[in-house]
């Protein structure tokens, strides 16, 4: 096989910057059309939109492609054979492991009531405003119950959650900037101090709870599998960062679907035709260390790798009409690895992939319950970071 470049778009940095933040999604779609699966944006910048591409990459993170960056975008060696790596990576398992069977079940139960309590204040109003902030608490809230336990008091739970949430607001400007810096230098800056301090703070209420676990909760059963303090606590600051916009944001946009299509199809496959149309992380980060070929293209080393699902998600050999919402596509379907990826995939995909299924399904069912109307003047996709639905209004019936 003949093992060639990536396609050049040829564009300077300051270039790239500026066009990708006019419109993100939309930049990154026209460089699939133009450039094809594998594009070199400007020197050191590799965005994949192909499906088989995007499934090796993923295949080979630790190994030749990798996370050189954590939840709070701080550098990290992530290679295989690190000590902090295979730590956290079993860490990984034990919570794969964890996330199954009563605990999961007795939490979704709770989650339809919440969520339903919700919908019947928004009737009783008769329409939702912004859905977003109120979904952002409930999901944390969720996350944060399954970790301590339905016994945990609630006080302790909205303490953890202003302190996520403090976090994420100190990250933010961070993440959402398009220009980053050199680590030597961004450690330096007010914006990285204030981030840094947050997640001391976190870290610390963690630990405290990792150290006396609340019994019947997903930290109690971790320690009691014999997950070591510091990898736990690592992993539930990522696991804590990530059930806050992400999953509200899904439910967001199922909500739009809901309301705006009216689907009848199963629910597992509104939540699968949600998230192909609108994954909520719609750009995944890898890097090279050396130089690597995946396929027929080498990548340059020391290269950022940008994933686009969002992208590969809208491949019309794997999705006919594929800015139409059909749920029913996915009768039946069978798709070759790389065609869908709404929760990453290798090593690192996504720890929390069937709970957030499980819990998106629940959503689908209460919202069906509902008479539910898109009354937006304006919907869009706000790409900062989370894709999440700006604009988005729903007038809200009382339940059937």
């Amino acid at each position: 096989m003949t093992v060639a470049p990536p396609v050049q778009a040829k564009l300077s940095r300051a270039d790239l910057l500026e066009e990708y933040d006019q419109d993100r999604p939309g930049f990154v779609l026209r460089a699939a059309r133009r450039y094809g699966p594998v594009v070199e944006l400007s020197p050191g910048t590799v965005l994949v939109t192909g499906g088989e591409v995007a499934h090796d990459v993923l295949r080979r993170t630790n190994r030749d492609f990798l996370m050189d960056r954590d939840r709070a975008w701080r550098p990290t060696d992530s290679r295989r054979g690190e000590d902090a790596l295979e730590s956290w990576m079993s860490a990984r398992r034990a919570m794969l492991s964890a996330l199954s069977g009563d605990l999961v079940g007795e939490h979704l139960r709770w989650y339809a009531g919440e969520l339903a309590t919700l919908m019947d204040d928004w009737a009783r109003i008769g329409r939702t405003g912004d859905p977003l902030p109120a979904l952002v608490r409930l999901s944390t809230d969720a996350f944060l119950r399954l970790c301590l336990g339905p016994a945990a008091a609630r006080r302790e739970r909205d303490d953890l959650a202003a302190l996520v949430a403090g976090l994420l607001d100190a990250l933010n400007p961070i993440v959402r900037s398009s220009v980053e810096l050199p680590w030597f230098l961004d450690r330096l800056t007010a914006r990285r101090r204030r981030a840094t301090r947050a997640q001391q703070r976190l870290d610390s209420a963690l630990h405290a709870v990792v150290d006396r676990p609340p019994p019947g909760g997903l930290i109690a059963m971790l320690s009691g599998a014999g997950v070591p303090a510091g990898p736990l606590v690592r992993i539930l600051v990522s696991a804590t960062i990530a059930s806050r916009l992400v999953p509200a944001a899904a439910a967001a946009w199922t909500l739009h679907a809901v309301a705006t299509h009216r689907p009848q199809e199963e629910p597992g496959q509104v939540v699968d035709e949600v998230l192909r149309l609108r994954p909520p992380t719609w750009l995944l980060h890898r890097a090279t260390h050396g130089e690597e070929t995946s396929g027929e293209w080498r990548f340059p080393a020391r290269t950022a790798v940008m994933i686009s699902p969002y992208a590969i998600h809208r491949d019309e050999r794997h999705f006919p009409e594929p800015e139409l919402f059909r749920p029913g596509r996915w009768t039946g379907a069978r798709l070759p690895a790389g065609a869908y990826l709404p929760f990453g995939g290798g090593p690192r995909w996504c720890v929390g992939t069937h709970l957030a299924k499980a819990q998106l399904t629940t959503a689908v069912e209460v919202f069906r319950r509902y008479r539910l109307d898109d009354v937006s003047r304006s919907v869009t996709a706000d790409t900062s970071s989370t894709m999440y639905p700006r604009g988005l209004t729903v007038s809200v019936g009382r339940a059937r």
